[in-house]
């Protein structure tokens, strides 16, 4: 079963044609640099195009988002070369939110972005926020939590955003925490605290490293253990912060 059947999208918005890559250099106003990336590509393809019509979820319009439709490409690759990169060109060029699928071997990953209104040009659309699953093998528990029957769905903004959300709830759920009763906005939130933590505690631990002071070295350590501290209370309590 294909990590598409997993997750139930209809066969009636299934396309399955091959896009060239040349449409991206033609559409995309690529440097010469983002252009190589697509040395590392083997082929593109438009797998689904979810409408109206083929879904019976609704579009939906404001001032900021366009959601006419869903896109689903996929990208075979020839090796992994600067993939978040490729992933915005990619999503750029398409104004249409989309799932983005790279497929390397047998390991599958899925980028997403956010797409609003450019305010300097109302013709544009700006990519404001991308999310990814990072690498995981097509029968991997995480995708059938993507089927289309288990988001909420009353129209493809909602949809969209339903599994954008559902993305960063698994990065924490990786890591222990319960996401159960937890907004995407409050998951994204919550893994920039932790990414903020390990990075100040990878710092602190090259210091001791490199620190000959017994005294500095002490003081060192004990910012560290209080970095920990905060890292165990911000896993393991309940989702929703008192």
């Amino acid at each position: 079963m294909s990590i598409y059947e997993i997750m139930e999208l209809p066969t009636a918005a299934r396309i399955d044609r091959v896009v060239p890559k040349k449409q991206f250099y033609d559409n995309g106003e690529l440097s010469s640099a983002d252009k190589k990336l697509f040395d590392h590509v083997e082929k593109i393809y438009w797998r689904y195009a979810l409408k109206t019509e083929n879904s019976f979820i609704q579009p939906y319009r404001d001032e900021e988002k366009d959601y006419p439709e869903i896109e689903v490409l996929e990208v075979n690759l020839r090796a992994e070369k600067q993939l978040k990169r490729l992933a915005e060109v990619i999503i750029h060029a398409i104004p249409y939110p989309m799932l983005l699928f790279f497929i390397l071997g047998d390991k599958r990953r899925l980028y997403m972005g956010k797409l609003r209104q450019s305010q300097a040009d109302s013709e544009r659309m700006t990519l404001v926020a991308t999310e990814d699953t990072d690498w995981r093998s097509e029968d991997d528990d995480f995708w059938p939590e993507m089927s289309l029957r288990k988001m909420p769905g009353a129209n493809f903004c909602q949809l969209y955003e339903s599994w954008f959300d559902a993305i960063s709830k698994s990065h924490l759920a990786a890591m222990s925490v319960d996401t159960e009763a937890m907004s995407g906005d409050e998951a994204r939130e919550k893994l920039q605290r932790i990414m903020a933590i390990e990075q100040e505690m990878n710092k602190l631990r090259k210091q001791m490293k490199a620190e000959s002071q017994f005294n500095r070295k002490m003081e060192l350590n004990t910012r560290l253990q209080k970095m920990k501290r905060e890292m165990k209370k911000i896993t393991t309590q309940g989702s929703r912060e008192q």
